[in-house]
Protein backbone atom coordinates (compact mmCIF):
# COMPACT_ATOMS: atom_id res chain seq x y z
CA UNK A 1 0.00 0.00 0.00
CA UNK A 2 2.90 2.04 0.90
CA UNK A 3 5.54 0.90 -1.50
CA UNK A 4 8.72 -1.37 -0.66
CA UNK A 5 10.41 1.68 0.93
CA UNK A 6 8.29 1.04 3.60
CA UNK A 7 8.62 -2.87 4.06
CA UNK A 8 10.06 -2.78 7.30
CA UNK A 9 8.33 0.22 9.09
CA UNK A 10 5.06 -2.25 10.00
CA UNK A 11 4.80 -0.39 13.06
CA UNK A 12 3.38 2.96 11.62
CA UNK A 13 0.40 1.10 10.27
CA UNK A 14 -0.05 -0.80 13.71
CA UNK A 15 -0.51 2.37 14.96
CA UNK A 16 -2.51 3.99 12.55
CA UNK A 17 -4.68 1.09 13.08
CA UNK A 18 -5.01 1.05 16.83
CA UNK A 19 -5.66 4.87 16.50
CA UNK A 20 -8.76 4.23 14.12
CA UNK A 21 -9.80 1.38 16.50
CA UNK A 22 -10.10 3.98 18.91
CA UNK A 23 -11.85 6.22 17.20
CA UNK A 24 -14.49 3.91 15.42
CA UNK A 25 -15.13 1.28 17.63
CA UNK A 26 -17.30 1.18 20.45
CA UNK A 27 -14.80 -1.64 21.88
CA UNK A 28 -11.55 -1.23 20.80
CA UNK A 29 -9.99 -3.78 22.37
CA UNK A 30 -12.65 -6.27 20.50
CA UNK A 31 -12.60 -4.89 17.41
CA UNK A 32 -15.45 -6.18 15.09
CA UNK A 33 -14.91 -3.30 11.88
CA UNK A 34 -11.23 -3.29 11.47
CA UNK A 35 -10.18 -7.20 12.52
CA UNK A 36 -6.75 -8.60 12.20
CA UNK A 37 -6.53 -11.69 10.00
CA UNK A 38 -3.31 -13.84 9.87
CA UNK A 39 -1.23 -13.83 6.97
CA UNK A 40 -3.68 -10.51 5.23
CA UNK A 41 -2.84 -8.29 8.70
CA UNK A 42 -6.56 -6.18 8.38
CA UNK A 43 -9.96 -6.69 6.99
CA UNK A 44 -12.62 -4.12 6.69
CA UNK A 45 -15.62 -6.00 7.81
CA UNK A 46 -18.65 -3.57 6.38
CA UNK A 47 -21.43 -6.13 6.29
CA UNK A 48 -23.00 -4.36 9.90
Amino acid sequence: MWGEEYIHEVQYLRVYIGQLRNRLEQKPNRPSLIVTVSRIWYRLCTDI
